[in-house]
């Protein structure tokens, strides 16, 4: 517990200087906050909406995979830029506690941005008004789950996923787009067919445990299977 304790705290310090995470976050806070409610601005687009009671959280989401996917592959490529990985090497920390802490900061800058993308969303549609509909979910059982379940275990997923993909290819744009990739897999089943969605709350909390179950079961595999040498393989110069 020390040992994910320190690595926590190195990594939020080193985060909290680091600029394009910090304006990546800020954009996709912005954008994806502002833009459902635009896009819902029109009446008969309204109407349209109206029956897809989670229309914002489709962009909560989308918000998640980005801000995680970046953020988690930063968070590895950060020790070659910043010249930290000498400290990795040389310290005691043990193998597990640093990928935990990479995919448990990383999780939570993503639940933050999903967090404060709802209240863009909620503020935006306050302003533009006529939309009150749109917030309706929010009461709902379903609605809580998806909003505050459901992206907590995608942020987890992407995490986890871009952290390992980033520890072993050593390159921003790969980690990124294999993360995306890796999130897409999940819609591979609707696709197909073999699952189809429902908005109740019964459908809805298994997906979120699910997904939760998949990504502790990833991040358990990442925590077996990092290896210290890892960092030495792909980070160096």
């Amino acid at each position: 517990m020390s040992d994910l304790t320190a690595m926590l705290w190195k990594e939020a310090v080193e985060l909290i200087g680091h600029r394009r995470v910090a304006i990546i976050f800020a954009i996709v806070v912005v954008i994806m906050g502002i833009f459902p409610a635009l896009i819902m601005y029109h009446r008969q687009t309204i109407q349209a909406a109206n029956s897809l009671i989670f229309f914002g959280l489709i962009y909560v989401l989308l918000g998640i995979v980005v801000v995680v996917g970046q953020t988690a592959s930063d968070l590895v490529l950060h020790e070659r830029v910043g010249h930290t990985l000498d400290y990795l090497l040389t310290t005691r920390l043990s193998a597990p506690a640093i990928f935990a802490a990479k995919i448990l900061l990383s999780a939570a800058i993503g639940y933050l941005a999903a967090l404060l993308v709802l209240l863009v969303q909620l503020a935006a549609v306050g302003l533009i008004g006529g939309m009150r509909f749109h917030w309706l979910f929010l009461g709902l059982g379903a609605g809580q789950v998806a909003a505050f379940g459901v992206t907590a275990a995608l942020s987890l997923y992407v995490s986890v996923v871009g952290t390992f993909v980033a520890l072993r290819v050593g390159e921003q744009r790969s980690a990124y787009l294999l993360s995306v990739v890796a999130v897409g897999l999940l819609l591979v089943p609707f696709i197909l067919g073999w699952l189809h969605m429902s908005l109740t709350l019964g459908w809805i909390s298994k997906a979120a445990l699910v997904l939760g179950v998949i990504a502790l079961a990833l991040a358990a595999i990442g925590m077996r299977v990092f290896r210290r040498h890892m960092l030495v393989l792909y980070l160096q110069d």
